[in-house]
């Protein structure tokens, strides 16, 4: 009988959005925790803002490390163009032994003259001490 299908259905579908549900309460309990216990170390901060072109400056920005040792990017970006852009940011980590990582996030509908803070997050461990930045449209 469809009746009781669809009743199946839906139940299963409720039950798949509390799970959800629980586990973004889970994931927002764990963010709390790792920020308040400061499990963060500041490595550097660049103050310069760089003109990443296609009307995107992106800085100041500051790099820590996470309590696993990978990098965490944190830069302001703003569109200095007249219209909405959504550039794909790519930051390159260098450290003092020459070694590099990279790091990628697509900052979506960024209007005209606004400004968006972002965060990327290394795969690779490590202890970069400069970066750069490049942007694709």
């Amino acid at each position: 009988e469809p009746s009781v299908l669809q009743e199946r259905w839906l139940r299963r579908r409720v039950v798949r959005l509390a799970r959800i549900k629980m586990l973004e309460r889970r994931e927002a309990v764990l963010f709390d925790f790792l920020a308040r216990a400061h499990t963060e170390t500041p490595l550097f901060v660049d103050p310069h803002v760089a003109a990443a072109g296609a009307g995107i400056s992106i800085g100041p920005t500051t790099v820590t490390l996470d309590f696993l040792g990978s990098p965490i990017v944190r830069a302001t970006v703003r569109n200095t163009s007249a219209s909405r852009a959504a550039p794909l940011l790519t930051v390159t980590l260098r450290a003092a032994d020459g070694t590099t990582s990279r790091a990628s996030v697509l900052v979506e509908a960024l209007d005209a003259g606004a400004a968006r803070t972002v965060e990327l997050l290394s795969p690779t461990r490590g202890r970069p001490t400069s970066l750069s930045w490049s942007v694709q449209e």
